[in-house]
């Protein structure tokens, strides 16, 4: 027999479990004792599970995950029979013919009680006869009267999005504050989704620009690998004008567009990453109260787009983030050398396309670099003259890394303009310079010179050496030379040993 004890405890988790549920307003929680299951089906042994509260039992249907799995509860007993239709998180994980008019025969929810999501996701492996369309678009205005809070809609990967028949047409969700559509071919035809606040749309086909102005109220908008001939772009231009924005995610493997512009007004965030195989026209963001930005453009193909000399521009990175409290805002640069002479440089390009992505305020430079033997000292000075870069940096690292890639600069290698050692520029801003694998060769002595001639300012220099340059006495005597002509800067060499295990810093003053 069962024990006092053990009631209280079987009534005491029972409680615990219906406190961390969601419990309609107004309802209590009532726990009728227990009845006696008929012989054939459990030997007279009390049946629990079934005479549990409604809630709990709406509880272990939702767990279920699946509410076409749910359903299939109602051949335990009487009990369970459509209690699958006052689930308010409603998921699908197919989109049989059949769920249509089952999604009917779910509960209208009162107004205390709303359908929290609604979620449909077809896996790939599911056999679906015939295209999705048709199907999805009558679940969808099913399940309009619901007024789901958030929805989610998945497709499968390999549909043919080219079968016009797949196109779902997307009714109007006055209530649903949250859209999720992954691999969705759709149209919007009319209506405004007043209450929607975060849309996102991943891998999805067309209907962006149907959706987007029925949106009145939009906060956050996530668009992910969006195909660019199908609502993202329009005749090579990608135009966003939301006026309630404070975050957008923009995500593409490659970018078509030629030019962009984003206008919103009240954005906070801003994430954009895209490749592109072409230089873009013209980019521009007006975001006035802008806090936060990463903005991440990929320069494909064989590395003849953006060219200083030898010299590929291969990944721009603008990106704000958080130090001791601060968010400090820094551009990253990639750039690599090669020994083909087949490309040609086109110096007034490099400067201008890199400008086109300036799209915030920032006061770090940080430079990596390719060389494969050739000279880096004038593309570094040649970035350091863009307008934009050499009034707002505070901070300049260079990191050299060593390619596979074996060369040496020919004697008129298009890599170090004649002129370069003797150029000048105003860096009043510049007050800390690292180098990370510094050879001590004689165009990086030169850069040194420059960036201490032009910045008033400077306070601290760290250099890394190289191997090849800690063995270099000679070297080592021109660094000595350098840091004691410019007293007023604090100079930090950084010795490391042949096998790393470890790092030795020594000031030169």
């Amino acid at each position: 027999m069962e024990s006092r004890s053990g009631r209280r405890r079987l009534r005491s988790s029972l409680q615990i479990a219906a406190a961390q549920m969601e419990v309609r307003p107004g309802r209590r929680l009532r726990f009728p004792q227990p009845q006696l299951c008929s012989p054939s089906g459990g030997g007279g042994e009390p049946d629990r599970i079934s005479n549990l509260p409604q809630e709990l039992l709406l509880l272990i249907l939702t767990l279920m995950g699946c509410a076409a799995t749910a359903a299939r509860t109602r051949v335990l007993s009487r009990r369970w029979r459509d209690l699958w239709t006052h689930l308010r998180r409603i998921v699908f994980h197919n989109l049989a013919p059949s769920i249509v008019p089952a999604l009917g025969r779910v509960c209208a929810p009162p107004a205390t009680a709303a359908v929290s999501l609604l979620e449909v996701r077809i896996p790939s492996s599911s056999r679906h006869p015939g295209p999705f369309g048709a199907t999805a678009t009558r679940l969808l205005g099913a399940a309009v009267g619901l007024e789901p809070e958030e929805i989610v809609f998945s497709f499968p990967w390999g549909v043919e999005f080219e079968d016009r028949r797949n196109i779902v047409r997307l009714p109007c969700f006055q209530r649903t504050k949250s859209l999720m559509m992954e691999r969705l071919l759709f149209y919007c035809p009319d209506g405004e989704f007043t209450a929607l606040r975060t849309l996102s749309i991943s891998y999805g086909l067309g209907g962006l620009h149907s959706l987007l102005p029925r949106c009145p109220h939009l906060l956050v908008l996530s668009l992910k690998f969006v195909n660019d001939g199908f609502g993202l772009v329009r005749n090579g231009f990608i135009s966003l004008h939301l006026p309630s924005l404070q975050e957008l995610f923009l995500e593409s493997n490659i970018m078509y567009a030629d030019a962009a512009d984003i206008v919103a007004p009240l954005l906070k965030r801003l994430t954009v990453s895209f490749g592109t195989y072409k230089l873009l026209s013209s980019i521009s963001v007006s975001a006035p109260i802008l806090e936060k930005v990463s903005w991440q453009c990929w320069y494909l193909g064989d590395g003849s787009i953006v060219r200083f000399g030898r010299w590929s521009l291969q990944r721009l990175w603008l990106h704000t983030g958080e130090t001791q409290g601060q968010l400090p805002t820094s551009l990253h640069i990639s750039a690599s050398a090669s020994n083909s002479s087949w490309f040609i440089s086109n110096e007034d390009n490099f400067a201008q396309e890199i400008q086109k992505h300036l799209v915030a305020d920032f006061s770090i430079l940080e430079l990596r670099l390719l060389k494969a033997g050739h000279v880096f000292g004038a593309l570094v000075f040649h970035l350091l003259g863009i307008t934009r870069i050499s009034r707002g940096i505070q901070r300049l690292k260079i990191v050299l890394e060593r390619s596979r890639l074996k060369g040496k600069c020919s004697p008129n290698c298009s890599c170090q303009p004649t002129n370069w050692r003797s150029q000048t520029i105003s860096l009043t801003a510049l007050e800390e310079v690292e180098i990370n694998g510094f050879e001590g060769q004689e165009h990086e002595f030169d850069l040194l010179k420059l960036i201490l001639k032009c910045a008033p300012a400077l306070k601290k220099m760290i250099l890394q050496l190289s191997q090849e340059a800690s063995s270099n006495n000679s070297g080592s005597a021109k660094i000595y030379d350098i840091c004691s002509a410019n007293s007023s800067v604090e100079c930090y060499v950084y010795q490391s040993s042949r096998l790393m295990h470890g790092c030795q810093i020594y000031p030169l003053t």
